[in-house]
């Protein structure tokens, strides 16, 4: 056993493994501190938007790492539900809850499946639901949106981003109802897939999850659920649900909401589209969560650099909410653009902002036609510079 200091919490865990895998009883991930950052500022901006002591769920608790943040680096937790199913786990996790000198009052460790660990507390209702699962979450979202309060936030980590972004297309048809795309910002089409699929599961109850902040990192999506009731706006959630079509040969793209609107080739190529979809085409961020996250990021001394970093550059994303963005190294090899200029250059060229998805990737309100015209130009610019021009 090693004790690891993150963030306020200091933690006692078996010597880590160098490849993390599910059959570990208990494991502590160090990259997933931005995923664990994220998590304390989102419980953060729930809190101050309710006012008041929140209850909080861990349902697959592990370590404890999470909750044990939660109460150290907030000051509006009553109590953190702490669960695992494995024995060893809520040993270890009992062990760290005392580490910390937390207080008996202010947790319990629970030892159940986490189904029946948040459906047995329908009646009670958590303000605040960390779902970490190894994998997919979706066999989870429903017990969860059931088990909160109107008005709460679910945190949501997804480790089965292969299937979402295209890798393995018929577990992705299986799993989450809908085709993923594997093109330039099939990361972004994963994570909009899995919105897609809480919002169903949620519907289902007249259960409004409504997408808050959406992030990609690493193998892992985390995204940010406020749970909301009632048809209507339920149906509203629903009524942003659509098609990609994308164009393999000149990069063309277009968010359909209709499926009888969807059409079959690409009008500036001729190109047969692919289709991706059913997925959610309405907004990845919510502007008063992100510029809370944001500032919130700053401010804190135990939130790291890489934090700091990422969700800088999403509150710049988040002003420019459009469906899919470009790859300057794509649109580069598409019109022969020679050199490539740094991507702050190119982000004025184009009128847009960067992505936190990808390194050169850039969001643009520019139409597709306009794009390649201005890449065109832009060609002809570096060629002149190149060759000692103007």
């Amino acid at each position: 056993m090693k004790i690891i200091q993150e963030g306020k919490a200091k933690i006692r865990v078996p010597e880590l493994r160098e490849i993390v895998s599910s059959d570990m009883p208990v494991f502590y991930n160090p990259r997933m501190r931005v995923n664990r950052d994220l998590a304390v500022l989102g419980l953060e901006f729930v809190c101050r938007k309710l006012g008041r002591e929140v209850m909080v769920a861990d349902p697959l608790a592990a370590s404890g790492i999470r909750s044990i943040r939660f109460l150290k680096e907030t000051d509006c937790v009553g109590k953190v539900f702490a669960n695992d199913i494995n024995e060893k786990a809520a040993q270890i996790m009992e062990e760290n809850f005392r580490l910390n000198e937390v207080p008996p009052e202010k947790y319990e460790v629970h030892r159940e499946e986490a189904n029946y660990f948040l459906r047995k507390s329908w009646g009670f209702g958590f303000d605040y639901v960390d779902l970490d699962p190894f994998g997919t979450p979706v066999p989870f979202v429903e017990s969860v949106a059931l088990s909160m309060k109107r008005g709460g936030l679910l945190s949501l980590t997804a480790t089965d981003t292969a299937p979402l972004s295209g890798t393995y297309p018929k577990t992705c048809v299986r799993r989450y109802g809908a085709r993923p795309l594997r093109n330039e910002f099939k990361h972004e089409v994963g994570i909009r897939i899995l919105i897609k699929k809480v919002i169903e599961l949620g519907a289902q109850h007249d259960i409004a999850m409504i997408p808050m902040f959406a992030y990609s990192h690493l193998h892992y999506f985390k995204l940010f659920f406020m749970k909301d009731r009632g048809a209507k706006l339920t149906n509203s959630l629903i009524d942003q649900v659509g098609y990609i079509l994308y164009c393999f040969n000149c990069l063309n793209r277009e968010a359909v909401f209709d499926v009888l609107k969807v059409r079959e080739f690409c009008p500036v190529c001729g190109t047969r589209f692919s289709v991706g979809g059913p997925l959610w085409l309405g907004k990845l961020w919510d502007e008063e969560m992100t510029d809370f996250i944001y500032r919130e990021a700053q401010e804190r001394e135990e939130v790291s650099k890489e934090t700091k970093r990422i969700t800088t550059l999403i509150w710049e994303e988040s002003k420019l909410q459009t469906v899919g963005f470009y790859l300057l190294s794509k649109l580069s090899e598409k019109v022969g653009i020679p050199q490539q200029p740094p991507i702050r250059k190119v982000v004025e060229f184009y009128e847009g902002t960067r992505t936190h998805f990808a390194g050169d990737g850039f969001r643009t309100r520019l139409d597709h036609l306009k794009v390649l015209e201005k890449s065109e130009e832009l060609k002809g610019i570096i060629e002149r510079r190149l060759k000692g021009g103007v």
